[in-house]
């Protein structure tokens, strides 16, 4: 009885010092396993913060896609480039896609569902105003944790300003390439020119007999004369003398010059302007040569009479000028080719008009834009930097 008296109270010591010793590692344990418990929270939070930083303020549009093509999320940015509110598209299909592309965009969809990340590639997208935009994209699957794909990522960034860049300067180095070699072979062709002007003069004077050669000579050789004059105009000038102009004075001069013809041709010119007390840095004979282009491609546009509307616009740090026309219009297969040097459509014209507007613009940080529809006209919208202290030179 005494021995089981003393083996209770050894296995209840021993109970005691067991449970003592576990209550003192669960303690320890519960206290590490709290700390990493803690730490993992921060992470995630931490981690969690970042994307969500990353998705709200990153500059590229960012949208998550469910696998039959609807809007879960989108950013700020995106709503900002493609135009739609996030209540506007949330649930909806992807309303972005422009009809031509839709095949490649399903395609490509179906690659992504399967796991694979399409990164970097440039394409073209529709904005909620109808504008067709040059973008790059990277599309990603997002998994879960079986490694399904359960939705789709995708961000975007717009290209437009890059390719306007390219486009600029792609046109910059053709103006400048144009300008050498028209420099060049007018140099080249001016001297020649004088000589034969000098004397088919001589024989003209002196001789009525060769009169109706002679009269057919001097006049082709005045063409030829003109159009070495547009060449040298291609050139960058060297007597371009920048300075301050009232823009108003230089528009009224070239109405003033147009007048009579205007009258002639049952044009009427109809002026609308806020720039009565604006001034423009620039060589005032240039502009000038820049307005009467214009007005002149205008009126041979109406040869049974019209109207030319002319707009004047001043803005923070620039002049519009909007000139548009009640003409026949310019087919839109031809639009884009009668900028390029030496194309044009008139039977006497050496298609260098507007190549010799564009470069003038070019050398005073103007930018010149035509829209054409046939049967209703053609507009011309052109910008010139207004002056500013300390811009003349």
């Amino acid at each position: 009885m005494k021995l089981d008296i003393v083996y209770f109270i050894l296995f209840t010591l021993i109970t005691m010092i067991i449970l003592l010793y576990c209550a003192h590692f669960s303690k320890k344990l519960i206290a590490i396993t709290t700390v990493k418990m803690n730490k993992t929270e921060d992470e995630l939070y931490s981690a969690q913060e970042y994307l969500q930083s990353f998705f709200t303020y990153n500059r590229d549009a960012i949208a998550v896609f469910s696998l039959d093509g609807k809007v879960i999320k989108v950013n700020d940015a995106f709503e900002q480039i493609y135009g739609w509110k996030a209540e506007e598209i949330v649930g909806k299909a992807i309303p972005f896609i422009p009809a031509g592309l839709k095949g490649d965009a399903e395609s490509r969809l179906e690659r992504v569902k399967k796991g694979e990340k399409l990164v970097a590639f440039e394409t073209q997208d529709k904005r909620k105003d109808g504008k067709i935009i040059d973008v790059e994209i990277t599309v990603s699957p997002i998994f879960n944790r079986h490694q399904q794909v359960v939705a789709l990522f995708g961000i975007s960034r717009d290209l437009t300003e890059e390719k306007e860049t390219e486009k600029f300067l792609r046109q910059k180095d053709k103006l400048s390439l144009a300008g050498e070699m028209a420099a060049g072979i007018a140099h080249e062709i001016r001297n020649p020119l004088t000589s034969l002007n000098g004397f088919i003069q001589l024989i003209h004077e002196d001789s009525s007999r060769y009169h109706s050669y002679t009269t057919i000579m001097l006049s082709e050789l005045n063409r030829i004369n003109s159009i070495v004059g547009e060449f040298l105009l291609l050139a960058k000038p060297h007597d371009t003398i920048m300075q301050k102009h009232a823009f108003s004075t230089i528009l009224n001069d070239v109405i003033l010059l147009f007048e009579s013809e205007c009258v002639l041709k049952n044009v009427v010119v109809k002026t609308q302007t806020e720039a009565r007390h604006t001034y423009i840095c620039c060589d005032a004979n240039q502009i000038k040569q820049v307005l009467i282009n214009l007005l002149k491609n205008a009126l041979e546009a109406m040869p049974s009479g019209g109207e030319i509307h002319l707009n004047v616009t001043q803005h923070t740090k620039d002049l519009t000028i909007f000139i548009q026309d009640t003409g026949v219009g310019i087919p839109s297969n031809l639009l884009t080719h009668i900028q390029k040097p030496f194309f044009t459509t008139k039977p006497s014209g050496t298609g260098l008009g507007l190549v010799v507007i564009k470069n003038i613009l070019y050398q005073h940080k103007g930018t010149f834009e035509i829209k054409s529809t046939v049967g209703e006209g053609t507009s011309v919208t052109l910008t010139i930097p207004l002056w500013e202290q300390g811009m003349n030179h």
